[in-house]
């Protein structure tokens, strides 16, 4: 039959558990939220042939147990009273939504000594314990934050933030990749496995037996001389953390160079029976050069703000400004696309200080990679054309897809004006000249839509650089790659 696309058999103490694997195309999670929504009927059709199908293939095996998986996500389990015979009874139609018996909940977890009550309870699957992953934040004082758009979910404490897509494998610690036991997802409830989140925050995870209680400690918890390197570590942050110099901490470990891996324990000198210095967290620098978004983005809407979509997502203000090359004191567009969880993608092709004065010829700078964090709302800067070498004074006062710029003043309004004869949409070639740099761009000589500044003309015009596009989806592509010519022509290409 072709309702299951693969098996598997595990052997118990009295027969066997019958894992039945879902051939399905869709997303598991989206499965699975199809699946819980199936009716009576549609229920006992299935359970007619799981029965159906264990008669055919194991005619002569005691299955006890049968879990019904669609990748990674468990959407049903139910016990067999008896073995499966040609006369054997039908498993009820309600055991299809019953998962209490397909994992081990003989496990207890405590934090920092105290034993937690969660709204779902822990439980072993695969030697791994699961926690529900808000509980675990909230017993912890962390922050917990999900995305139903990209079905990630994420957990932060301190300057420590983890990352992964529900049912993955893999999740991003800190910004870096790692493996980890797949999240386990239970009418709605995101279970993560415990170790692996808590040692990833700083914690230690103790296992005792006699109790079957879990215990996470953390570093404020106990007394410490050796620290466990996690994602994202560097010597200098953790010889910052613990208020030592880094070279005693690469002398005490026998360290010739500067490269750590997670998993690795290190020797604290002096750091028995003391815990880390409360200095502030060393900050996280930027990449030098990053062409990729982090796993966690948004579109911002109409009315967001650096602290409302902190909100939304559980992480500091400062966090999302810096992730995002922002100050305090600027503002989100509507349609613009954001970070969340870690560096939006910037390259360095110019630098702030190489150019002495202005050129007509300038470097061709990605707007989205380098040009937007280059030219910002409420910046002043000169305008070069190239044909004539003629020069003017403008501001930008707004937009993301391009730069909408006014003259600055009257003046600058007339030269301006003079390089076009008459106000029209066909762009020029010229360069910026702003902060020490030269910036090939095109420049259109239509004003139109707001006007901020009293120059001599009613509107803005639009300055684009290398891959600007429209703030429209209905501009057209003609006039989008006519701006594209002259940034090139800027550029001297």
């Amino acid at each position: 039959m072709d309702l299951f696309r693969s098996y598997k058999l595990i052997e118990t103490a009295d027969g066997y558990d019958l894992i039945l694997y879902i051939d399905t195309n869709m997303n598991d999670v989206e499965f699975a939220d199809e699946f819980n929504k199936i009716d009576e009927d549609n229920k006992r059709r299935l359970n007619n042939n799981i029965i159906d199908y264990i008669k055919e293939k194991f005619p002569n095996i005691k299955i006890n147990m049968v879990k019904i998986m669609a990748g990674t996500v468990l959407l049903s389990s139910f016990m067999l009273g008896s073995p499966v015979t040609a006369q054997a009874a039908e498993a009820p139609a309600s055991s299809i939504t019953s998962t209490q018996n397909a994992y081990n909940y003989n496990v207890r977890v405590a934090v920092n000594g105290t034993l937690q009550t969660f709204s779902k309870p822990p439980f072993i699957y695969n030697n791994t314990t699961y926690v529900p992953l808000y509980d675990l934040g909230k017993a912890i004082g962390g922050s917990v934050w999900w995305n139903d758009t990209s079905n990630t979910v994420g957990i932060n404490k301190n300057d420590n933030m983890i990352a992964f897509v529900r049912g993955s494998g893999l999740a991003r610690v800190n910004g870096v990749q790692v493996k980890m036991p797949p999240s386990i997802v239970i009418e709605g409830v995101t279970y993560a496995p415990l170790r692996f989140i808590a040692e990833n925050l700083g914690y230690t995870v103790e296992l005792n037996t006699s109790t079957q209680t879990v215990n996470i400690s953390s570093p404020s918890a106990k007394k410490m001389n050796s620290y466990t390197v996690v994602a994202g570590d560097s010597l200098w942050k953790i010889a910052n953390k613990y208020g030592i110099s880094v070279d005693s901490l690469k002398k005490a470990n026998n360290l010739t160079g500067d490269i750590i891996y997670p998993g690795q324990v290190l020797i604290i000198p002096g750091a028995a029976g003391t815990t880390p210095a409360p200095s502030t967290p060393a900050p996280e620098q930027p990449p030098a050069s990053n062409t990729k978004w982090p796993d966690v983005t948004y579109i911002v809407q109409a009315g967001d703000t650096a602290t409302s979509i902190s909100k939304k997502f559980g992480v500091p203000a400062q966090q999302i400004l810096k992730y995002n090359y922002m100050d305090a004191d600027e503002w989100f567009n509507a349609g613009e696309k954001i970070a969340i969880s870690g560096y939006a993608p910037r390259t360095y092709t110019v630098t702030p200080g190489q150019d002495k004065a202005p050129l007509r010829r300038g470097t061709a700078v990605d707007w989205n990679l380098e040009g937007q964090y280059l030219l910002k709302r409420g910046d002043t800067f000169t305008v070069v054309d190239v044909d004539t070498g003629k020069q003017f004074r403008a501001k930008m006062i707004g937009g993301y897809n391009h730069a909408d710029i006014e003259p600055l003043t009257a003046s600058d309004t007339n030269i301006m004006k003079s390089l076009f004869g008459t106000w029209k949409w066909s762009p020029r070639a010229v360069v910026i000249y702003h902060n020490g740099m030269n910036i090939a761009a095109s420049l259109s000589g239509m004003p139109h839509g707001v006007d901020t500044i009293e120059n001599g003309v009613n509107g803005h015009f639009d300055l684009y650089m290398k891959n600007s596009t429209s703030h429209s989806t209905s501009t057209s592509k003609v006039y989008i790659q006519e701006h594209q010519n002259m940034v090139m022509k800027a550029a001297g290409k």
